[in-house]
């Protein structure tokens, strides 16, 4: 019997690790607004050139991809740093991709090795993008 305890908490025990959320809002209004406002330096700063081209692809509904993808960056960077505060990330280090099934999956580019996975969920609608992340080392 004092084996099955301690299988019970060494299971336990694994479930124990640093864990952080993140969520965003991104209004469309605003988000257009600063668009216009920072121009291609605002796009520099914030998009990567691979979340550019797939956002353009999206003829009708690029500012709303966009919008998705700043409100995960956003998203990831707040649950990144409630995991590892010592790991401050810019926007355009965050970078938003999708798996060949169509899910989108982060990949960040600040050069550091990383035992992070980080899931993340995008949803939008005619004035407003959301999207959440979770960040687990």
């Amino acid at each position: 019997m004092p084996s099955k305890r301690r299988k019970a908490s060494r299971s336990l025990q694994r479930l124990r690790f640093p864990i952080g959320c993140g969520v965003d809002v991104v209004e469309l209004s605003r988000f257009r607004q600063a668009l216009a406002r920072g121009g291609d330096a605002f796009m520099r700063r914030v998009f990567t050139k691979h979340e550019e081209a797939y956002a353009a692809r999206r003829r009708r509904t690029t500012l709303l991809h966009l919008a998705g993808r700043f409100a995960a960056k956003e998203a990831v960077i707040k649950a990144i740093s409630q995991v590892d505060p010592r790991r401050v990330l810019a926007m355009n280090q965050v970078e938003v991709r999708n798996d060949r099934l169509g899910r989108p999956r982060i990949v960040l580019h600040d050069g550091r090795s990383s035992r992070l996975q980080i899931h993340v969920s995008l949803s939008h609608v005619d004035s407003v993008a959301v999207a959440s992340a979770i960040a687990i080392r």
